[in-house]
């Protein structure tokens, strides 16, 4: 497995720098909106004091003040007290709008921060409104109550836009009632203009800082990044050596045990066959044995003692029970050579089989055989389950109990690996510590002086069962006795069953 390398670099950095960016941002916007707040402030303190004044000039029916060439009479203000002496001295009314514009003029020489007077219905058309101010004037009278905007003007100048409403009240009746307005009316607004600079100026170094931040985040982030997948790029390569010196490993011990394997199967495979030329080529001498020492005991029984008779039977038992082992020794590595082609086996029919062979054992034994249920149709070979049936049976029966009549009870139930076989008797049981001990060859729990026996018999079957892919093991059949239980697989779904193999219903 590869680590993912610069791409996973590059990666991190791309996500740090969008997230970083993504932050600033909104930062920035969030700075833009308070830049706003702080331009719609400014607005609202000059309009509302610029409102409040307006007001109190209207509540007072205007106000007079000399006529000079800054305040001249207003041309435009309809009223037959306009203008009067006072001491030889002329004075002239100064009404809301007349010193609205006066005030407006007066801030426009200052510089800085402008307002105006506008309607969409003024008196005096220098009071008509610019573009923007007649779409402002046009949202007063949708419902809206004021407007701000940051714009450029036609040399490029950056401005703050800010307009607010003007309602019409009892005291400007005074002026506009041939205008037909009613008092809660919108008459107009003051339109009120500042260069963004002054706001900016606050503003811009708080951005800078920002960004400024935002860039040393970043580093630092992309920095950490880098240093954490590199000391991980290097415990990565210290983990992949690792893994490929411990795959090395395991395919060297791998290769060991197959070769231990292979070494182990040829070494069984030249047992089985010494064993079983050994077997099969001791079997004459062993009968020439036999046959001399029954032929010696025919013609020279009279002239022997019976020391010498004693011998000779020595000898001639020994020659049986030799008979025997090779027999079962060859019956053995048979089991392990011998091809297996599986058919389906009724085990009703192998059972009677095996019991015909064991009439003798039965009759002698005074044992008696039952069947739990009827066996089921299995896939194996006929004469290595015989085989099989009659080696547990025909323990049951020779390692039964003194005291009581044997009796083996052969049943049978599903299991995972298809059918359990089980050969349960009465007897003197198995101890715990010897249950796998019993399935090797020549082991034995009983002296032949006790019990007669080769130990090859529970190995026969052992090899038998797992010839045809199953198991056997051996429990307790409380409350006394032994089961041998041994594993088989079914028949394939869809086999025809041959009629030799029908179930014969026998119990």
């Amino acid at each position: 497995m590869r680590f993912p390398g610069y791409a996973l670099e590059l990666g991190s950095l791309a996500a740090w720098a969008c997230l970083v960016a993504l932050s600033l941002w909104h930062n920035l916007g969030l700075l833009d909106a308070q830049a706003r707040e702080v331009a719609a402030a400014r607005a609202r303190m000059l309009f509302s004091v610029v409102e409040t004044t307006r007001l109190w000039n209207a509540r007072h029916g205007g106000l007079y003040a000399p006529v000079t060439a800054e305040s001249p009479p207003n041309e435009w203000l309809i009223d037959p007290l306009r203008d009067v002496d006072i001491d030889g001295r002329s004075f002239t009314k100064i009404n809301p709008a007349y010193m609205t514009r006066q005030m407006s003029e007066l801030m426009d020489k200052r510089g800085g921060m402008s307002f105006r007077l506008t309607s969409l219905k003024p008196v005096r058309p220098g009071n008509l409104p610019d573009p923007w101010e007649a779409k402002a004037l046009t949202l007063f009278e949708n419902g809206g109550t004021e407007l701000l905007e940051r714009v450029t003007d036609d040399t490029g100048g950056d401005h703050y836009r800010y307009m607010a409403r003007l309602l019409v009240e009892e005291a400007c009746l005074q002026c506009h009632a041939n205008q037909n307005y009613q008092v809660g009316e919108v008459r107009g607004g003051i339109s009120v203009t500042f260069d963004a600079a002054q706001v900016l100026a606050e503003i811009n170094p708080q951005k800078q800082q920002t960004i400024v931040l935002h860039g040393v985040g970043y580093v630092l982030l992309a920095g950490a990044t880098l240093a954490f997948l590199t000391w991980l790029r290097a415990g990565w390569r210290q983990l992949a050596q690792a893994k490929a010196e411990q795959e090395a490993m395991v395919a060297e011990r791998t290769q060991e045990l197959r070769q231990a394997v292979d070494d182990l199967a040829r070494s069984n495979t030249e047992l089985e066959n010494f064993a079983y030329a050994v077997s099969h080529d001791l079997q004459e001498p062993l009968r020439m044995i036999g046959s001399y020492a029954q032929l010696i005991d025919r013609r020279y029984a009279d002239h022997l003692d019976a020391d010498g008779r004693e011998f000779l039977g020595f000898m001639t038992d020994g020659a049986q029970r030799m008979k025997q082992m090779i027999d079962d020794l060859l019956a053995y590595s048979r089991a392990g050579r011998t091809e297996i082609h599986p058919q389906p086996v009724a085990l009703e029919r192998v059972l009677e089989s095996a019991l015909a062979n064991l009439t003798a054992a039965l009759q002698e034994s005074g044992g008696q055989v039952l069947r739990d249920g009827t066996l089921p149709v299995v896939a194996g070979e006929v004469s290595m389950l015989v085989r099989v049936l009659q080696n547990l049976v025909g323990n049951a029966l020779k390692y039964r109990h003194p005291e009581r009549q044997a009796q083996v009870v052969v049943s049978a139930r599903p299991h995972v690996q298809g059918w359990e076989i089980r050969v349960a008797d009465n007897g003197i049981g198995v101890p715990e510590a010897a249950r796998e001990r019993i399935f090797q060859v020549f082991q034995r729990l009983h002296s032949n002086a006790k019990i007669s026996g080769t130990g090859i018999g529970l190995s026969i079957a052992k090899k038998i069962v797992e010839r045809h892919g199953g198991r056997i093991w051996v429990e307790d059949n409380r409350p006394q006795g032994s089961v041998f239980c041994f594993t088989l697989p079914t028949v394939p779904a869809g086999t025809d069953v041959p009629a030799s193999q029908q179930q014969s219903g026998a119990n």
